[in-house]
């Protein structure tokens, strides 16, 4: 309801139209002027509270992760804390990464944005991946290591950050697509589950698989020396 709308501070409500229409269209096709139409104030009042659009957009980013649930990082930690087998901490983090990614509605908005800054790039780029894109790519590259053991070279293991993160992304930015040539994926709860599943399932196997491969070739460059 609009009048419902219009008791949140300006600022607030500015920043709830942004995060939704920056995740929704971007950065480009998300108007200042739009977000605006969208929490009821005038295009002023975005200068005053953001100084632009960049300021917004950044600020967006920081709203989005206050809404988020439990991201990678809040349940990698827990883990870590619990002192859990590295394979299950990063189980749980994967999990937590689709979930993030794939789920409706305003948990899932941070994750969102992320994606999408990773897809389409803005002038925002640097200080996006310093404040966001950066400690969740520090935090998959720490648990994968932990995986995969210390034999497998730095290059490939950021190979298999990219890997894993990727499927992620690949599956809330291919939803569309999916829904065509792939019906029987679904995106409701148990889908969404399934599709963590099978990602963390794949993925694991995949790095025992490049684990076994690399410790071999240790082993024999060190009988060899």
């Amino acid at each position: 309801m609009p009048e419902e709308k219009e008791s949140e501070p300006a600022r607030t409500r500015i920043l709830q139209a942004a995060v939704q229409l920056f995740a929704d269209e971007g950065y480009k096709l998300a108007s200042v002027r739009r977000i605006c139409v969208a929490a009821h104030v005038n295009v002023a009042m975005v200068n005053y509270y953001f100084h632009g659009k960049e300021e917004l957009y950044l600020a967006a980013f920081d709203h989005a992760r206050a809404l988020a649930r439990a991201s990678a990082a809040d349940v990698a930690a827990a883990s870590a804390q619990a002192q859990l087998p590295p394979m299950e901490q990063l189980r749980l983090a994967i999990e937590a990464l689709v979930s993030d990614m794939l789920r409706s509605g305003s948990a899932s908005l941070f994750s969102r944005l992320v994606a999408r800054e990773l897809i389409e790039p803005t002038a925002a780029i640097h200080k996006l991946a310093e404040r966001n894109v950066r400690p969740q790519h520090t935090l998959f590259t720490g648990l994968i290591r932990g995986v995969v053991g210390k034999a497998m070279p730095d290059e490939v293991v950021q190979k298999c950050v990219f890997s894993v993160i990727g499927q992620a992304v690949f599956y809330a930015r291919s939803r569309i697509v999916h829904e065509l040539v792939a019906p029987e994926i679904t995106y409701d709860e148990a889908g969404i589950a399934s599709i963590a599943q099978h990602v963390v399932a794949f993925s694991l196997a995949a790095l025992a698989g490049l684990r076994r491969q690399y410790d071999a070739q240790d082993k024999q460059a060190q009988v060899r020396a």
